[in-house]
């Protein structure tokens, strides 16, 4: 294991920090630089702490993404200016994750013997009906789940994946997802309170 020398050796880890700048980083994706963030996490961490940064990494999950250091009210401690974009998502996009993050909790509760969960956008789709008051137009309803589901590939807690199969070959349409770990980490109590706290506002007609 390498030894921790502060900033020296920088060269080393530079290029980790300037891909954990543009957005989540998985094995999967890098296995290289994966690996070298293995080696170089303590001082990454300590690099970014110092802008009021912190790194959120699980080698055992296989990703790692940095996040600011908030407050309850999610301001950044020590009244540091905001380094990352942060994007406000869409009651539609949030009601997405929080099923899929559901959903990933049961299948790994499940005991399966894969131990990645995959789900088709139709299923997607299903999994999220119950929850809109209107999906008479299901052409509309679909259109504005591809959307939901895009805008969650963006941020990389999903992945679609590429399949020639001829199982799939029908279903054209249908596209494919890896539904990732990371989602758990980015739902976490906070998200699940603050959604809670939209849907209760929506049902007193509050937001509309």
């Amino acid at each position: 294991m390498t030894e921790y020398t502060g900033f020296n050796n920088s060269q080393e880890w530079g290029e980790i920090c300037i891909k954990l700048l543009q957005g989540p980083l998985f094995r999967d994706d890098n296995e290289p630089l994966f690996e070298k963030l293995d080696l170089w996490a303590k001082q990454i961490n300590e690099y970014f702490n110092i802008i009021g940064v912190q790194l959120n990494y699980s080698r055992e999950k296989d990703y790692a993404f940095l996040q600011e250091n908030e407050d309850e009210e999610g301001n950044v401690i020590n009244n540091l200016s905001r380094l990352l974009i942060k994007h406000p998502l869409t009651y539609e996009t949030s009601l997405v994750l929080i099923i899929l993050r559901e959903e990933l909790d049961k299948f790994e509760i499940d005991d399966s013997s894969s131990d990645q969960f995959i789900l088709k956008e139709s299923e997607i789709a299903q999994l999220v009906e119950p929850y809109y008051r209107d999906t008479s137009d299901k052409v509309k309803y679909n259109d504005l789940i591809a959307i939901q589901i895009n805008n969650i590939a963006n941020m990389g807690l999903i992945k679609k994946i590429n399949t020639s199969s001829s199982t799939t070959k029908n279903l054209i349409n249908d596209r494919i997802f890896l539904i990732r770990n990371i989602i758990r980490a980015k739902v976490d109590s906070q998200f699940l309170r603050e959604f809670k706290q939209r849907l209760k506002d929506i049902e007193e007609g509050e937001i509309q």
